[in-house]
């Protein structure tokens, strides 16, 4: 137990310590301790006593101005371009009602913030279809991204997604089923996976029940307060047999 006990105070101690570092200006003054946030151009720093500091970003050394770069988050804009393309296939061995389409969504991420960001963000694009007979939603696609805004690419990176929606005509009683492409929802999160940023053309997902979107895997269905439900099964199909 008290084996146990250690490792887990080492381990503590070992990822405070991680967020502890030494911060120098540009008169070469250092100071010890760890970035809280940043305030109107400036960032907190608290010291090992407790206590905050404030110092302007422009006023840290070189190599700490870079750090705080990769720290602070950029605001960003997110545009959302989708089409729809029915699927190719021979036709001469389709006898039943059965459309298949491929939706492409193409996500367009801008930094809208002035001041360089040095860091990784993460854009996680997912495609949203709706059940024909239950009018359950399903996550049909997700595609996640890691995203850094360069000189390169002058604050601009791209996501392209697809996912594949049928809706077929079932042997029992001929029943329709499938789902139709119903809309999409892009999530940008900070290292720490704190969400930045979202947008989506469905009403029903709001900041309160996005997290839970994010946990489905792709197949899943759930309702308008993403609920998970089961799988839709089709009506059990009567047969008469005349002798």
């Amino acid at each position: 137990m008290k084996i146990y006990l250690f490792i887990i105070v080492f381990l503590i101690s070992n990822f405070t310590s991680a967020q502890m570092r030494v911060w120098e200006d540009k008169n070469g003054l250092q100071i010890k301790g760890e970035f809280v946030r940043e305030i109107f151009g400036s960032i907190e720093i608290r010291r090992p006593n407790g206590f905050l500091h404030n110092i302007a970003i422009e006023d840290l050394s070189e190599e700490d101005e870079s750090y705080v770069r990769t720290l602070i988050p950029p605001d960003v804009s997110i545009d959302v371009k989708t089409s729809k393309k029915a699927k190719e296939r021979n036709e001469r061995f389709i006898w039943a009602h059965n459309d298949i389409n491929i939706v492409s969504a193409e996500t367009i991420i801008r930094k809208k913030s002035k001041s360089p960001y040095r860091g990784t963000l993460k854009a996680e694009v997912y495609l949203i279809g709706k059940e024909v007979v239950t009018d359950r939603y399903t996550l049909v696609d997700k595609t996640s991204s890691r995203i850094k805004f360069t000189d390169q690419n002058k604050g601009k990176v791209i996501v392209n997604s697809s996912g594949t929606f049928r809706v077929y005509e079932e042997y029992n009683n001929l029943e329709i089923r499938g789902w139709k492409y119903e809309g999409y929802l892009v999530v940008i999160t900070d290292p720490l996976g704190n969400i930045l940023s979202f947008k989506s053309d469905l009403n029903f997902l709001t900041d309160l029940n996005i997290p839970n979107i994010r946990k489905f895997h792709v197949g899943i269905f759930f309702d308008d307060n993403c609920v998970k439900k089961s799988v839709p099964r089709p009506r059990p199909h009567e047969t008469h047999v005349h002798f």
